[in-house]
C-alpha cells in the first residue's frame, strides 16, 4: 500500500476536497501528512519511517485502515481543529485496540534468574 492512499482517505475524512487540492498548494499539509502516518504506523507495527508519500509499506488491511483515523486524528490536532480531533481519537483508538489484540503470541520480557539453593 501506498503512504499516500493512507494520506487521501484521512483527507477526505477531514473533509479535505479535491478542490483543496486544486486551488492551493498541499506541500505543507503532505509534510504533515508524512509525519503522521509515520507517527500512527510506529505506534501500530513499528514500520520505519518512510521519506515521501509515494513509497509503498507492507502492512496488513486492519493497519492501514487504523492507520487513516490516526493520520486524521494527528493532522486535526496540528490544524487546531479538536473537535474532530476527538472524534478521530476515539475511532484510532478503538481501531487500535481491534488491531493490536489479533497478537497471538506475547514474548517473554521477564528477566531469568538462577535458582537458589
Amino acid at each position: 500500500m501506498k503512504l499516500n492512499d493512507i494520506f487521501e482517505r484521512a483527507a477526505r475524512l477531514m473533509g479535505i476536497s479535491d478542490e483543496f487540492f486544486a486551488e492551493n498548494d498541499a506541500g505543507e499539509l503532505k509534510k504533515r501528512a508524512l509525519c503522521a502516518i509515520n507517527t500512527a504506523l510506529f505506534d501500530l507495527c513499528e514500520t520505519p519511517p518512510a521519506k515521501t508519500l509515494v513509497e509503498e509499506v507492507e502492512i496488513s488491511g486492519a493497519a492501514a485502515d487504523a492507520g487513516v483515523y490516526g493520520t486524521a486524528m494527528f493532522l486535526s490536532l496540528a490544524f487546531g481543529d479538536t473537535a474532530k480531533a476527538g472524534l478521530f481519537s476515539k475511532m484510532y483508538s478503538d481501531k487500535r485496540a481491534a488491531f493490536k489484540s489479533r497478537i497471538t503470541a506475547v514474548r517473554d520480557a521477564l528477566p531469568k534468574t538462577e535458582e537458589t539453593a
